[in-house]
Formats: C-alpha cells, sequence, structure tokens
C-alpha cells in the first residue's frame, strides 16, 4: 500500500498491509540535519526519510501550499497588532464593551487577554456579535485541492480546527488558574461566554463539513487531566466535541481529537464523544497512556491516528541505533501490529538529528 492507502484504511478501521509511522517536522525540528534537508520544502522532507504524510493541517507548508477555510469571522471591532524588541506581540481589540488586551512571545501567551470580570462581560458580548459570513466559492476547495495534489498517494491531509471552548479558554483567553476562579466565581458569565464562542464554532463546523472534501477533521485540543478534569470534561467539553462530531458525521468526515497529554483518567468520556480516533496519545512519563492501555479502554477497534514514539527514548541525547530499534520491537506487540495505530514522531520545536528518522526507517523496512 501507499502512504494515501495506507492511513486511509487505517483511519477507516480496514486494516493495513504493513505499519505505518509519520512525523510533523518545523523548522526547528530540522535544525540539526544536512542543508538539503533543511531547505527543502517539507513534504519532500517526509519523502526524503520515508515516512507516510499525515499532514497535520497546515504545519510547516509554505504559504503557497496552504489549505484556506471557506469563512471568516466578521465581529464588530478594530484590532491593533504591534511588535516590540524582544519578540512579543501585543493585540488590543477595542469594541464598545470595551478593550481586551493580549501579547504572545515564540507563539505562546504572556498576557491572556481576559483577566477580570469586565474582561468577561466583553468577551461574552463580542462572541454573540461575530458573525460567520461563508467565503466565496471555490477558494477554499482550489487551495486544498493544491495541498492534496502536493501529497499526492504518499498520504493524506487532516485539517485542524481551533480547540473547543473549555480548551481555547484554558491555553489561549484566560488561562488556567484564572479559569478556574473566574469559574468558581462567576459560573453563569463563564458558561454563557462558552456557549456564545461554541455557536460561533458550530457555524463553522457547517460550513467546513459541507465545503472540505477532507478525510479528515482534528479539532487541536491538547487535553489533558493537567489541565481539564474529568468533572469539567464531562460537563462542557464532551457534548460540544459531540456536537463537532455529528455535524462532520453527517457528510461522512472523520473526526481525530489531537489530545497530547495524562488522558487516563479521560479516556472512557473520550469515547462517548462518538470521536473516530485520537491524534498525539502520549506514553509515560511525558503523557500516562501506553498505546495498549488505550485498547484496554476503549477496545480494540480504535484508531490511534498518530501515538507519540515514547520521547524518552527518541529524543534521548545520544541515543542509539540499536536503543531506538529495541524499544520498537517492545513496542509493537503481536497486539499492537493488529491495531489501527500510525506510529508518530514527535520532533516539531524539537531539534532532531537524521539518524534517528533513518534508525526508524530500518526497522520498519526490515
Amino acid at each position: 500500500m501507499n502512504g494515501r492507502e495506507c492511513i486511509t484504511n487505517i483511519l477507516n478501521r480496514r486494516g493495513a498491509d504493513r505499519l505505518s509511522w509519520t512525523t510533523v517536522a518545523d523548522a526547528a525540528g530540522r535544525s540539526l540535519m544536512p542543508r538539503r534537508l533543511r531547505e527543502c520544502p517539507v513534504l519532500e522532507f517526509y519523502r526524503a526519510i520515508g515516512c507516510d504524510i499525515l499532514q497535520f493541517g497546515n504545519a510547516a507548508l509554505a504559504a503557497d501550499q496552504c489549505a484556506a477555510m471557506p469563512y471568516r469571522r466578521v465581529a464588530p471591532c478594530t484590532v491593533e497588532t504591534a511588535g516590540e524588541g524582544d519578540g512579543t506581540w501585543r493585540t488590543r481589540t477595542v469594541c464598545r464593551w470595551g478593550t481586551l488586551e493580549s501579547a504572545w512571545r515564540a507563539g505562546h501567551p504572556v498576557k491572556y487577554p481576559i483577566a477580570t470580570p469586565e474582561d468577561l462581560a466583553c468577551a461574552t458580548a463580542l462572541w454573540r456579535e461575530t458573525l460567520v459570513e461563508e467565503a466565496a466559492a471555490p477558494a477554499a476547495e482550489e487551495s486544498l485541492a493544491r495541498v492534496q495534489a502536493a501529497i499526492g498517494d504518499d498520504g493524506i491531509y487532516m485539517l485542524t480546527l481551533e480547540p473547543s471552548p473549555v480548551q481555547q479558554l484554558i491555553e489561549m483567553d484566560i488561562g488556567l488558574e484564572n479559569f478556574y476562579y473566574l469559574l468558581a466565581d462567576r459560573p453563569r458569565e463563564v458558561e454563557a461566554l462558552m456557549d456564545a464562542m461554541h455557536a460561533v464554532r458550530m457555524a463553522e463546523y457547517r460550513i467546513i463539513a459541507r465545503r472540505m472534501d477532507v478525510a479528515a477533521v482534528c479539532p487541536v485540543e491538547n487535553t489533558s487531566t493537567t489541565l481539564t478534569s474529568p468533572a469539567i470534561y464531562e460537563r462542557y467539553s464532551l457534548g460540544q466535541i459531540a456536537d463537532l462530531v455529528d455535524v462532520m458525521h453527517e457528510h461522512d468526515r472523520k473526526v481525530v481529537l489531537h489530545m497530547c497529554g495524562r488522558l487516563e483518567g479521560l479516556l472512557g468520556l473520550i469515547a462517548r464523544t462518538g470521536a473516530d480516533a485520537i491524534n498525539a496519545l502520549t506514553p509515560p512519563s511525558v503523557g500516562d497512556v501506553p498505546p495498549e492501555r488505550a485498547l484496554d479502554v476503549l477496545g480494540e477497534d480504535v484508531v490511534l491516528l498518530g501515538t507519540i514514539f515514547n520521547p524518552n527514548v527518541f529524543q534521548k541525547p545520544r541515543v542509539t541505533r540499536e536503543e531506538i530499534w529495541r524499544e520498537l520491537d517492545r513496542l509493537y506487540t503481536p497486539r499492537l501490529r493488529k491495531a489501527h495505530m500510525v506510529l508518530w514522531l514527535g520532533c516539531d520545536g524539537l531539534a532532531t538529528e537524521l539518524y534517528r528518522f533513518e534508525a526508524v526507517r530500518q526497522w520498519m523496512e526490515a
């Protein structure tokens, strides 16, 4: 099977004639490699190392290869952005209900836009007044067709979505500590904000499901019990994700949850969302769910579309080829060889030498 056939069969639980592995490699991940691999287009890098391509949204793609969304948000506000010398980007969102200020550095928030009850009220009003306008056809469809043609028979394109409201608020808009303070002190106001956000998300989902001809969509949840308790997940996230799944399934799109983190306490709840697969399932010690544990809880038919290869081995300083091979021997038990699984080598943001990928390729081809 070629990469497209292999991953498609795994996603559809039809079985594959070989094991499948993939990765996501950004500039940092390739920074220790020979120049020809550092500077080539990322799809050519994947072909050079011999992995199947599970293209994670537009990650590391050149601008002219990226798929565009078939909608845009229209909100009654003005947005002012300014950069600073230390690499910080500051944003002021000004509307008639107030001003929300945030700051980001190196892709991470250093100041959240929602910090006070007044900010919470402002954000809620802004989301309630946000419209989702459908983009004129066929621009989004053509951009998707271009990236799918570039991938060809070597894999599939998985359209990534923004996280559901709870994860968005914890990770990007309020922050972990203040989210729980506000939820405890002003539960109705926080719930009203999440409802307004979810309504906008659902409008986007309906357009995506109808217009984007992809095998799978992947909300980048990053869910973990270090962020979300089982009780909070069951009360809020489960229903939000189930709504997404229902919309996508109406149009024969699979839903893959990107949930890197500690998931042991959430596996049973995740099963109830109806999602088709989990992406970035992470074993100890970075996560807490080895792939066979996921089979124990979710059943042999679960799809693990990108299970993280043990980072304690793959990213171990000066790891040898033989150590990588021994870990692959240990990982691929007879049970796991029958599972619907794609192995994912984590290197985005982590400078990784080429020989580590070569070792995996050699083992897979042996």
